[in-house]
């Protein structure tokens, strides 16, 4: 706006506390008995790769320098008066950057009617309605087993990793994915290994208990976590990938072509879960980038982690950065920025608060800078769902 490849990769654990995850896919584990569902933690991932004012003066007479005819002044200066923004796009004067006008949106290039479906077209009732939906989990239990048998998934734990999936892919405004029966046995497998020796490993060695080879495969092409009580609250730890620095599982669950996604559970011992996340076979997105959190109304829970921009049709340069203005008050917030890359998914700015925790209900706008179009900006406003 005015202001402002596909390689499988191997990861290294980062354990905080009991939880940890990784991707390259990546991992992630905790332990059952005191962290089962907390937000997991991520290893090192998939290689990488922000007054005018005025008013009016004294009234006339009382002092020397008056005269009896004075009257206003010409008042305060424009702050925008120096400010040419282009089509569909208006100056705030609060920052003096140009912003589109309500109605429109930034499409890297320029403010444009949004495309059905838009996340900054919802609203904050759209938003919290789905979010309360997303977040149903109806299996009990989620699988049956024993020992290194794979046992079996119920088709609600199914239904509920799709309907978490889909919750975070809808908010990012990509089109869902499906189920891929086809997987389901051999990421049961890998889920077994998983849980079997309390650790993650995308290349898992043969000696390791309940080890199949099938299951070794599955674990190359997944997202894999362990200590989740139910394999959609991993999906949220896969979202908020602390201490990932690539953000690999993030950016394979939004990456736009993904159509089908295996899906494995197991909890002989502490519960593993095995997502494959390689396939390209959905219809894509006309978008050229989303955003975590969501343009728009979005979770708090979104927010509360690090931020992400991530490209699809333009790309970033070497010197891409984000600027965040808390738009209340106008006030430039410090975040620092990093660049993601490689592996599979699509590159993304990471965007790191510094200093400030966002609040529900005050809406931020980013500029996203060093794009291949020039500057991007958007709006995004967390809230308490």
């Amino acid at each position: 706006m005015v202001v402002g490849r596909w390689a499988v990769c191997r990861c290294v654990g980062i354990a905080l506390g009991s939880m940890m995850l990784v991707a390259c896919t990546g991992t992630l584990s905790s332990r059952v008995d005191d962290e089962r569902d907390a937000g997991g933690r991520v290893d090192a991932g998939t290689p990488i790769a922000l007054d005018g004012g005025g008013g009016i003066d004294a009234a006339p007479g009382g002092d020397a320098g008056t005269t009896s005819d004075a009257g206003i002044d010409a008042g305060p200066s424009d702050p925008c008066a120096s400010v040419s923004c282009g089509a569909n796009a208006a100056c705030d004067p609060r920052t003096r950057v140009c912003v589109c006008r309500p109605g429109f949106v930034d499409d890297g290039a320029e403010c444009v009617a949004p495309p059905p479906g838009d996340p900054a077209t919802r609203s904050e009732t759209e938003v919290c309605e789905a979010w309360r939906g997303g977040h149903v989990e109806n299996a009990s239990p989620a699988w049956s087993g024993s020992g290194c048998g794979p046992g079996s998934m119920a088709p609600e734990a199914i239904d509920d990793t799709l309907r978490r999936i889909n919750l975070f892919r809808w908010l990012a405004g990509l089109p869902p994915v499906l189920d891929q029966p086809s997987e389901q046995a051999s990421q049961i497998e890998c889920a077994v290994m998983m849980s079997a020796n309390g650790s993650l490993s995308h290349d898992p060695p043969s000696g390791w208990e309940c080890y199949t080879s099938a299951g070794a495969a599955a674990a190359g092409r997944s997202n894999i976590a362990l200590g989740y009580g139910s394999p959609g609250s991993a999906i949220d730890g896969y979202m908020l990938d602390r201490n990932v620095p690539s953000l690999g599982h993030r950016r394979w669950i939004l990456n736009p072509p993904l159509g089908r996604v295996g899906i494995g559970f197991a909890s002989p011992s502490r519960p593993g879960q095995c997502l494959s996340v390689f396939d390209r076979s959905g219809p894509g997105s006309e978008r050229t980038w989303t955003a975590y959190p969501n343009p728009g109304p979005a979770p708090i829970f979104l927010a509360e982690g690090e931020w992400s921009f991530q490209t699809h049709g333009i790309s970033l340069s070497g010197e891409a950065s984000a600027i965040v203005v808390r738009v209340s008050d106008g006030s430039t917030l410090p975040v620092t920025t990093r660049q993601t890359g490689g592996g599979g998914p699509p590159n993304s700015l990471v965007i790191v608060p510094e200093g400030w925790r966002p609040t529900a209900g005050e809406t931020y706008r980013v500029t996203i800078t060093g794009l291949s179009t020039g500057e991007l900006t958007y709006e995004t406003t967390p809230v308490d769902c």
